[in-house]
């Protein structure tokens, strides 16, 4: 006897085939122009639509509702290759509300800033906080958590997931495979639980992370199964991984912005081997500016055949991902359709805008977005996000005798997430070493925040701008401690005291004890508000932070990923100062 979902899944079938036949369908696109991928140009006819899937191109259909695209443009639904969803700091029903009227309509997600705070439980919250949203969000399970191999003890994550303790996820029907392998350096020297991952998710996807990995490494990265990376930052890196069959991911994040420098890659070869990605991209940003029609926009001003620059914005990834049901428009693929207009006819360098989104076949709504979102809490409850010791003034303190000091700095690059070493003579006062505003050198500590240990770490940084004041947060890269900058220690202290107070988020302090702050309730991360709401309350603690001097475009994401022991060159943790070159902690006093 046959299932009702196997009897349902023929029913629609045949359906399905008899609209095509017969010319009549449930939704109808007339008088636009398409994007046929295969061929790599735009046709003219009908789009028809039939429970979900497109069944006919071209030719003339009938439909029950029919759908006026004269004038405009319709291309497969856009497909962020990879995301940390917990970046944008919305909870995924929220996220889906912000990117789908982008033309968003399927994502990659990488749960690993959860997965660093609640472990297993954090992977079963994303995949249960994603399920049954109009938005197809894909999940990639965390393979590094922590960031670095825990033996090397470079930081305290929340948990820490071994080869046997991600099993479970591999046979989920969303679960695509592991994702980004950060560790690079304990896969390039066998280190036993990375080969085991790689050989539990074997015939799956196995995503990369190999920050300026070139030569034999790359080769040996590569014979890893890993065929993807999104962290190029130089047009010369990324052919070097593209030639070596690492398919490139440009990225264009609210923090690491590569696509200027990474769209020359793309021609008529390549666009069925490049993916566009935001990776973390905060809702201000996307209010503002949009999510991958952001990067389509960019690379239209630059020049590039649109046949080309929507390619990589759907088939490709689609393709790459193994995800064969979308990405086309043709008969048999899901009906995943964005319809632009351009913003001055006849011109595709002066960008478009979304004139409508068309998700499954089925027209978003912003009324309907907004339901969802109201009836998806998934929220975990009775569990503190802060399990902090408290923090004592003598923490702040960096010791020495002598009345100038040289000392290690971390140099902050605007728009990207590596750093620069860079040494400085500052002086001391009472035995402490002291910031030196003039040079902007201030203070940044980074404080665990898991399991109450108390641990802590105390260095320096340039490029803020800070001249008073403090910027704390509990989103910090990829452990997710709280990090914290100051112009001098009364404010670090208020800031995080009051970062405390909310049990997680953003707080931009004054020395007058004056705040501005985002309370993020869902693991210190993410927040249930709208995603209005949560733009709005980015803009006034990015005005807070620039009225106390902070000259950087995205202080908050910049200073989360100072914490990351993967990116070079110089990041700290609660353990101390880290010289990711060498992967090893390192003074700060020269």
């Amino acid at each position: 006897m046959q299932s009702k979902a196997h009897y349902h899944k023929t029913t629609t079938l045949q359906q399905a085939i008899c609209a095509a036949r017969d010319g009549s369908a449930d939704l109808v696109i007339k008088n636009a122009q398409f994007l046929d991928v295969f061929t790599g140009q735009f046709r003219a006819g009908d789009v028809a639509v039939q429970a979900g899937n497109i069944v006919g191109t071209v030719e003339e259909y009938t439909g029950k509702q029919v759908v006026d695209g004269q004038g405009l443009f319709v291309v497969p639904g856009f497909i962020d290759a990879h995301v940390h969803i917990e970046s944008s700091l919305m909870t995924p029903a929220r996220f889906q509300q912000a990117v789908l009227p982008c033309g968003t309509t399927a994502v990659i997600w990488d749960p690993h800033e959860i997965a660093n705070v609640q472990g297993v439980e954090g992977i079963r919250w994303a995949l249960d906080a994603s399920e049954g949203l109009e938005l197809d969000v894909f999940v990639m399970v965390p393979s590094c958590v922590p960031s670095t191999t825990p033996a090397l003890e470079l930081e305290s994550s929340g948990a820490e997931l071994k080869a046997q303790d991600i099993l479970e996820f591999r046979h989920h029907p969303r679960v695509l495979g592991l994702a980004e392998m950060m560790n690079f350096p304990g896969l390039l020297h066998g280190d036993e639980d990375v080969m085991n991952k790689l050989v539990s998710y074997g015939g799956m996807q196995r995503d990369g992370h190999c920050p300026g990995l070139l030569g034999r490494e790359l080769n040996a990265y590569g014979v890893a199964g890993i065929h993807s990376c999104h962290e190029s930052t130089s047009l010369k890196e990324a052919q070097e991984k593209l030639s070596k069959g690492i398919h490139v991911l440009i990225r264009e994040g609210s923090c690491a912005k590569n696509a200027a420098d990474l769209l020359p890659l793309l021609n008529a070869y390549t666009s069925s081997v490049l993916c566009l990605c935001s990776d973390d991209r905060n809702p201000a940003d996307i209010v503002a500016q949009g999510h991958i029609n952001c990067i389509l926009n960019l690379a239209l001003a630059a020049g590039h055949r649109p046949e080309e620059v929507f390619r990589i914005a759907s088939f490709a990834p689609a393709q790459i991902c193994g995800l064969h049901d979308r990405g086309v428009i043709a008969p048999g693929y899901q009906a995943d359709l964005c319809l632009l207009e351009l913003n001055q006819q006849g011109n595709w360098q002066a960008g478009f805008h979304i004139h409508q989104v068309i998700k499954a076949g089925k027209i978003i709504t912003a009324e309907a977005l907004e339901t969802v979102a109201q009836h998806r809490t998934c929220q975990q409850t009775g569990r503190c996000n802060m399990n902090m010791a408290p923090v004592q003034p003598a923490q702040l303190h960096i010791a020495a005798h002598e009345q100038q000091v040289k000392v290690q700095v971390i140099e902050v690059i605007p728009n990207q997430i590596i750093t620069q070493k860079k040494k400085a003579i500052l002086t001391t006062q009472d035995g402490n070493v002291q910031p030196d505003l003039e040079q902007d050198i201030i203070k940044i500590g980074v404080f665990e925040r898991h399991h109450g240990t108390g641990r802590s770490s105390i260095g320096f940084v340039h490029g803020f701008g800070l001249k008073a004041g403090a910027v704390a947060t509990s989103v910090n890269h990829d452990s997710h401690n709280i990090i914290v900058v100051g112009a001098n220690d009364a404010a670090i202290l208020q800031a995080m005291q009051r970062l405390q107070e909310l049990d997680g988020g953003i707080v931009v302090c004054d020395d007058k004890g004056t705040f501005t702050e985002l309370a993020l309730d869902v693991g210190g991360l993410m927040s249930h508000r709208h995603p209005d709401d949560i733009a709005q309350a980015i803009h006034q603690l990015k005005q807070h932070a620039k009225r106390l001097g902070c000259n950087l475009h995205e202080p908050f994401l910049q200073l989360s990923f100072l914490a990351l022991p993967v990116i070079p060159a110089l990041k700290i943790t609660d353990q101390g100062l880290v010289d990711v070159e060498r992967f090893c902690l390192t003074s700060v006093l020269c």
